[in-house]
């Protein structure tokens, strides 16, 4: 539901897993399925794009001309995981991520969970929410209706402030997620999303935001600072929820995001939650401390970094030690601060001022 790292590794995040490719002159399985469905999905409000209804045809030829002609027709846009799909819901236009999922499952059970009425009412809550269940008409299958979500890092960060706020949000976020005894397990940047439409003028394409939904020119955005997004936590699909009266289980860590968990966590099952501290932490260090060409400008989360990404389980501490610990630590930054560039590490001393003027003309 997002739409990819680097180009984005897809949107929404849960994506990152199970990415694929197709062909752009036919559809693949995956695809057809959701062609298959593609009546009972209009008869239901929601209207897929037209590579994804019945009898389409591509727009370009298969030749030389046909093939350059694909990689910038609005058709040739595929899908990019294969258990999500994009669509538009007929009655507002609202663009929403339909996910196949088996009945039952952790991640059927938990976003529902969080997508109740009294858990959709509280701030704190940052679990995407649920719009719909549709069920399957065969096979013991459903697909969950939620809003398109958009990738975290694309616009990029222009000020510290943007980032904190993210930062803040998933903090409380996974803070909620505790309260409620339910470990997320996989928290890394792939599983984390914006909601963004308020950012930008026109409907962004789902599959290539750089477009507009129509296709007819570059969607255009205001800043984060002047129209700020809501993130969510995404993808429940390792999530499991815990019976407060018991002891908690022990579970082995995920390798979540590409990064292997250090030996403590990894090399014998423990604490889930720990788990989740470990993870948190360690996309703050990896996306705005230790990183090459890397971003300036967060060495005051450098504390809290270290205290939660801790070899040893059991001196981790809790999300409720972490968020109270990260407000104070924000509380205390000031306002230039935050309003300050979130600067990239040039090389050059000349790029560096230009940046640094052009960032006070901006703000």
């Amino acid at each position: 539901m997002v739409n990819n790292y680097s180009h984005f590794e897809e949107v929404i995040g849960p994506l990152r897993q199970g990415s694929r490719r197709s062909n752009i002159y036919t559809l693949d399985t995956s695809e057809e399925w959701w062609v298959g469905h593609f009546k009972y999905l209009r008869e239901r409000g929601y209207m897929m794009r037209p590579r994804y209804r019945p009898g389409w045809k591509p727009s370009y030829d298969q030749d030389l001309r046909g093939i350059y002609k694909g990689m910038f027709a609005e058709d040739s846009q595929i899908m990019i995981h294969s258990a999500i799909m994009d669509a538009l819901r007929i009655s507002d236009s609202l663009v929403v991520a339909m996910k196949h999922v088996k009945i039952s499952t952790s991640e059927d059970q938990i976003a529902t969970l969080f997508s109740n009425d009294a858990h959709n009412l509280n701030p704190h809550n940052h679990c995407v929410r649920i719009i719909e269940i549709l069920p399957v008409p065969e096979g013991n299958e459903k697909i969950l209706v939620m809003a398109w979500m958009h990738e975290i890092m694309d616009p990029r960060f222009r000020t510290v402030g943007e980032a904190v706020q993210f930062l803040k949000e998933m903090v409380k976020g996974l803070q909620y997620m505790h309260q409620n005894n339910v470990a997320h397990r996989d928290c890394s940047m792939n599983n984390m999303a914006m909601e963004a439409n308020a950012m930008y003028t026109r409907q962004y394409h789902p599959i290539c935001p750089k477009k507009r939904y129509n296709w007819s020119a570059r969607a255009l955005h205001h800043s984060r600072t002047r129209c700020p997004p809501r993130y969510y936590l995404i993808d429940f699909g390792q999530s499991r929820m815990y019976d407060p009266s018991q002891p908690c289980g022990t579970e082995y860590a995920l390798r979540s995001g590409g990064y292997t968990p250090p030996e403590g966590l990894a090399d014998t099952p423990c604490d889930p939650f720990a788990t989740d501290v470990f993870l948190l932490g360690n996309l703050m260090r990896t996306t705005f401390l230790d990183v090459e060409p890397g971003i300036s400008g967060f060495e005051f989360l450098r504390p809290l970094v270290k205290d939660m990404v801790v070899d040893d389980p059991s001196k981790q501490p809790t999300m409720d030690e972490v968020a109270p610990q990260f407000l104070d630590i924000i509380d205390k930054v000031p306002w230039w601060k935050l309003r300050a560039r979130a600067m990239k590490k040039d090389k050059f001393l000349l790029v560096k001022l230009f940046r640094a003027v052009y960032h006070v003309f901006w703000t």
